[in-house]
């Protein structure tokens, strides 16, 4: 368990890393949305279901899901607003190797994965729910 803990932690802040700085290095949001996933989906294999329950709760996650899908969009609107093409750069080049040389990248890298990394979660709560927690005994506490 103690590893597992170790492995959601370590899981929670490379996906972070790979969503912030995808645009800088390799990665980018949905590889950061996979691995966030991941991470998450460790504490169903180090404990049970009910410690995995708490972050299936699909009346959060799907919000959370059109949150990153709409944001993603909204970066391409604003852009057609404005009067340029689709998903152009709004925030213009900044310096080259810094956080902020991505411009409008970094808030469709992290819009992108938000809704990876909820996806993935609802996914793997569907699968859970039809295949593995049937075949498990009943929870006594709830």
């Amino acid at each position: 368990r103690l590893v597992g803990v170790l492995m959601f932690g370590g899981g929670l802040l490379v996906g972070l890393w790979l969503a912030a700085f995808g645009y800088v290095t390799p990665g980018g949001g949905f590889q950061g949305g996979v691995v966030l996933a991941g991470a998450i989906l460790v504490l169903y294999l180090v404990g049970n279901h009910r410690d995995y329950r708490q972050f299936r709760n699909e009346h959060v996650l799907d919000p959370l899901e059109g949150l990153g899908a709409g944001g993603y969009v909204i970066v391409g609107l604003a852009a057609l607003a404005s009067g340029t093409p689709f998903l152009t750069n709004l925030f213009g080049r900044g310096t080259t190797g810094t956080l902020f040389s991505g411009g409008s990248i970094a808030i469709l890298n992290w819009a992108s994965a938000i809704a990876v990394s909820v996806a993935m979660l609802l996914l793997f709560a569907e699968f859970l729910e039809t295949y593995i927690v049937p075949l498990e005994p009943e929870d006594s506490g709830s």
